[in-house]
């Protein structure tokens, strides 16, 4: 037999040393293996070997003369796989880094290889009864051989670890009953539509195990998230202005994608929630019209506000011409969603569906490049309307400002009756004059009507009758009140008086120092109260009359009150002198019952939070933290964006201050002039202090409305070989005194002491970009990733106990 260079089809090759590497390897592997996959250890071993010969391409090594004889079968089997090597064989790729983009349950930034094994999910090997013929094999084989065993250990696997598994070192039944899970919940950008489907299809019938579809119009919300913020007049420098890469036929790509999941032979469609910009509208109708059958088990539809000046405002000498085009615009995109919403009625109405529960208008800014956009809402038939009022459970509005033509289409909506409404929010930023008042009539006329709310969240500019005067909901468990502008009339105290139930409440910014004391002296809102969004003044007087809350959420831009502190008795509280002003602890005493704390500031920096973190929260007054997050904006328009490594030191930093809380478990930051984090390689060199029980870090990016997850790893730990003097038996540090010498016997008591004593080393890896469920199982709806009110939290603290949300 001879030894030589042996060349794949492909055009790649091992040089004779490497074929005897990989020949000896195997080998060495086989002896030690419990799985009888021959072949595909011999493929696993050629491609370690291939990588490594890769990496040090430029240092050729020499074949032995002399072959052993025990291998040269082996060394045939070896040229043989190479010689022919198939797309099938190529995609046993053990590379970590290539394959952490194909097993994440979102599609990778690049196509995956659409020849990778199949995997037939339906038949594996768990269905095998193990018999006499297998009571040989190990205790661990055995155990993965019960289906009901492998599917308990798997689903510990459901919220991240599942994403951490090479599946080609894995054997096939591993892989069978993994890659359904990974699938279960997936996010596909329109623009990643092709990806999704060929991964889908690389492995039959691993689409029937998709359950919970979120179709995103990536390209929607870029353009959403780039609009003119209130408070930055430089979005250019705070928003990324390069969208996404948009393929010529994306909208064909993921009409087909959608026929792959309509045709599966083994479960019905997956519940679907779609969010797409309004001037998507009707290309996704064309697709969707076509076959209705897509849309009989959608959940969802969340509009965003994708406006263009350079494409939708038309250039004009004339206002005239301008308020025009911007109609215009409006009017299309509203005839295009009328068709949409009589599709999916119709189609659920015939298939006798009624999961379409959530409808959401996201509007974007009013004033682009100095001009005043006329109207947003859209104006919908009389007809459509009420059929979609029938379903609808969930109906959020959120707009930047009002207008006269919007009036009319917000009372439209309003003046109907939503027999199944449970929560409904609407947000307007600003203030406006002649129509503001029609505007919180229909709103007021709206809550009375419905009186079934169990969520009524209303944060507008209150100036005449307040939303809450006169209203009653008995199932309310969570509300938004902006009292601020109403007359000193204690309207919110008596909404609040009329609610015992409140476990949720919002209060807006700048509120008044008395609102906050008012609503504090309620006795049973305190007991009831587990979550509180408000500034850092009012929550101290929650805090300061006892109310057990788990869940803060502190607007720390709130201004400084002039008015003193005193409690209701008027005596001084136990304050530290040394707090700063956006502090929320009113006292030195401990709370034991607050799990999160969220601050969110919009014009303080990074650096400043991070030198004031000492004065803002304390370890020992928060002993049972298990999740902070932390926002903050930029005060300064001239401030450049930094760089990565100006972004990890602020991480540095920031981990250094939580250094004393001990069950810290999840941190969130996120800052407008923040960059992406280095590589994880680099990103370790810098980062290796957390607190001791650290599990998830996520670093938000606003330039690009992106989170990056990472999970501390780590390592085992390692028993010291010399233990620090200062542990010693007779060290004072021990509580044994300062005696120079101790007995036998309390030597061997000592010594348990002594192994006790390990050094733990940890380390940050980076999870694909949707590592974790996000979907309600028991109504399909996803998180809304652009709420800041819920998305930087992994966390449920309304509990008993933090638990992972969707886990």
């Amino acid at each position: 037999m001879t030894l030589e260079r042996t060349t794949a089809p492909q055009g790649w090759s091992l040089s004779a040393a490497e074929v005897l590497e990989v020949a000896s390897l195997s080998l060495s592997v086989r002896q030690t293996a419990v799985a009888s996959d021959e072949a595909g250890i011999r493929a696993d071993c050629l491609q370690q070997v291939r990588a490594r010969s890769e990496l040090s391409r430029d240092q050729p090594a020499s074949s032995p003369s002399q072959i052993p004889e025990a291998i040269r079968e082996e060394i045939r089997l070896v040229q043989n796989m190479v010689e022919n090597w198939s797309d099938d064989g190529e995609g046993r790729t053990a590379s970590r880094a290539t394959f952490r983009n194909d097993r994440s349950s979102s599609p990778p930034s690049h196509a995956p290889d659409p020849k990778r094994p199949k995997v037939e999910v339906s038949k594996t090997e768990s269905c095998k009864v193990p018999n006499a013929s297998t009571s040989a094999k190990s205790a661990a084989l055995r155990f993965f051989a019960v289906p009901e065993l492998l599917s308990l250990v798997l689903r510990h696997f459901d919220y991240e670890k599942s994403e951490l598994i090479i599946l080609s070192r894995v054997s096939k039944l591993i892989r069978a009953n993994v890659l359904p899970r990974l699938v279960e919940t997936l996010n596909v950008p329109f623009t990643k539509a092709k990806d999704a489907r060929i991964f889908l299809e690389s492995n039959a019938g691993l689409a029937s195990h998709v359950r919970y579809l979120r179709l995103l119009d990536d390209v929607g919300r870029h353009y959403w998230n780039r609009r003119p913020l209130p408070e930055v007049g430089n979005p250019v420098r705070c928003r990324n202005q390069v969208p996404p890469m948009q393929p010529n036929d994306m909208w064909q790509l993921l009409g087909n994608l959608l026929s792959l999941l309509h045709t599966s032979r083994f479960r019905q469609m997956p519940l679907i929630d779609l969010s797409v910009g309004v001037s998507n509208i009707g290309y996704l109708y064309e697709q969707l019209r076509r076959n209705p059958g897509f849309v009989e088990r959608l959940v969802a539809i969340r509009l965003l506000d994708d406006f263009r000046p350079a494409k939708h405002l038309r250039r004009a000498p004339e206002a005239e011409d301008v308020d025009l085009s911007v109609v215009i615009h409006v009017q299309k995109y509203g005839n295009h969603l009328e068709d949409l919403l009589r599709l999916v009625c119709d189609a659920q109405d015939e298939a006798g569906s009624s999961t379409f529960q959530h409808f959401g208008i996201i509007g974007s800014a009013s004033i682009f490049n100095d001009h005043d956009r006329l109207c947003f809402l859209p104006t919908l038939s009389q007809k459509v309307l009420v059929r979609l009022a029938e379903r609808i459970r969930h109906l959020c509005i959120v707009l930047d400002k009002f207008s006269a033509r919007d009036v009319s289409a917000y009372q439209a909506l309003l003046n109907l009756h939503w027999p199944q409404l449970l929560t409904f929010d609407v947000r307007i930023h600003w203030n406006q004059d002649s129509w503001h008042d029609a505007f919180e009539l229909s709103t007021h006329a709206f809550y009375q009507r419905h009186p079934t709310l169990i969520r009524m969240g209303t944060e507008i500019h209150e100036r005449g009758v307040p939303i809450c005067f006169n209203v009653t909901q008995p199932q309310l468990t969570a509300c938004s009140l902006n009292i601020d502008d109403s007359d000193p009339s204690k309207t919110g105290l008596d909404f609040v008086l009329r609610h015992e139930k409140i476990e949720r409440l919002s209060l807006a910014e700048n509120q008044r120092h008395e609102d906050g004391r008012t609503l504090a002296s309620h006795g049973p809102l305190r007991e009831s109260l587990r979550f509180l969004r408000a500034g850092p003044y009012a929550v101290r007087h929650f805090l300061r009359k006892d109310t057990k809350l788990q869940h803060i959420q502190v607007m720390g831009d709130e201004e400084c009150e002039t008015d003193s502190e005193s409690s209701d008795n008027g005596e001084d509280d136990d304050v530290d002198r040394n707090r700063c002003r956006w502090s929320m602890l009113p006292d030195s005493r401990a709370y034991y019952s607050i799990t999160c704390v969220e601050y969110i500031f919009k014009n303080l920096t990074l650096p400043h939070i991070i030198v004031e973190m000492d004065r803002l929260l304390s370890p020992t007054q928060l002993p049972n933290l298990t999740e902070l997050s932390i926002f903050a904006g930029t005060n300064s328009n001239e401030e450049p964006h930094d760089s990565d490594a100006v972004s990890v030191l602020c991480l540095v930093q920031l981990l250094d201050t939580l250094e004393g809380y001990d069950r810290l478990r999840a941190v969130w930051f996120g800052c407008d002039s923040s960059d992406e984090l280095p590589s994880d390689d680099l990103l370790n060199l810098m980062v290796y202090d957390f607190p001791p029980r650290l599990e998830h870090l996520a670093w938000h990016v606003p330039f690009n409305a992106r989170t990056h997850h990472y999970r501390v790893v780590y390592d085992p730990p390692m028993v010291a070989a010399n233990p620090p003097l200062a542990l010693a038996p007779d060290s004072p540090a021990d509580g044994v005194g300062t005696t120079s010498s101790t007995t036998s016997e309390e030597s061997e008591l000592a010594l348990p002491k002594l192994k006790e004593v390990q050094y733990h080393t940890a380390r940050l890896e980076k999870l694909p970009g949707f590592f974790r469920p996000k979907a309600d199982s028991r109504t399909g709806l996803w998180e809304d990733m652009d709420d800041q009110r819920n998305f930087s939290t992994l966390f449920d603290h309304m509990g008993d106990k933090p638990v992972l949300r969707y886990a």
